[in-house]
């Protein structure tokens, strides 16, 4: 590849490739700019430290994630979206490990533009939640409810602890209709 050729996109999407064969924390500039076939100085061209190239990658996965979260949510309400809504998290999780693991210990949301989509996801279940829910403070608390259900799930599978002959899915769907009966309450 080509220094002309090299974009931040690029950089980004082998980057997610690299972490996923090495892992996300042995990731450095070297390695990434083996796999592109580049010398690593030019590197710094696009990001000035890790810290950044990590920071972008997970902007690049909140988008990805936002956007198929609208793309599946439209036309649906109420319980079929909170459903819908816990799916495509958990789903977007599973099939990229590495990028929800980089967004989970994301260091600091000092960036804008990561602060902002984080936001916004927070905005999407707020905007669901509010047919059933009409005081802001319940809201936040059941927003973070749903969000605490999601990534503890996601991270107990992760680490191995759902084992046995009870079916995973049919574990989420009872988590999530859990939750759909407290709002009832």
């Amino acid at each position: 590849m080509h220094k002309r050729n090299l974009t931040r996109e690029k950089i980004i999407l082998v980057s997610f490739c690299l972490a996923d064969e090495i892992g996300i924390n042995q990731l450095n500039f070297q390695k990434i700019a083996e796999k592109l076939d580049v010398k690593y100085p030019s590197l710094y061209n696009h990001f000035n430290n890790m810290d950044e190239l990590k920071i972008e990658m997970t902007v690049y996965m909140l988008n990805e994630m936002n956007q198929k979260l609208m793309h599946r949510l439209i036309g649906k309400s109420g319980y079929d979206a909170i459903r819908e809504y816990a799916s495509v998290y958990k789903e977007f999780a599973f099939e990229n490990k590495t990028a929800y693991k980089l967004f989970i210990n994301i260091p600091s949301t000092k960036n804008n533009e990561l602060f902002n989509l984080m936001r916004k996801i927070t905005h999407i279940i707020h905007e669901i939640l509010k047919s059933y829910i009409k005081d802001e403070i319940l809201l936040v608390h059941k927003s973070r409810t749903l969000r605490s259900l999601l990534h503890g799930f996601i991270s107990l599978y992760s680490f191995g602890y759902f084992q046995g002959d009870v079916d995973l899915e049919d574990t989420f769907k009872s988590m999530i209709d859990d939750f759909i009966s407290s709002l009832n309450k």
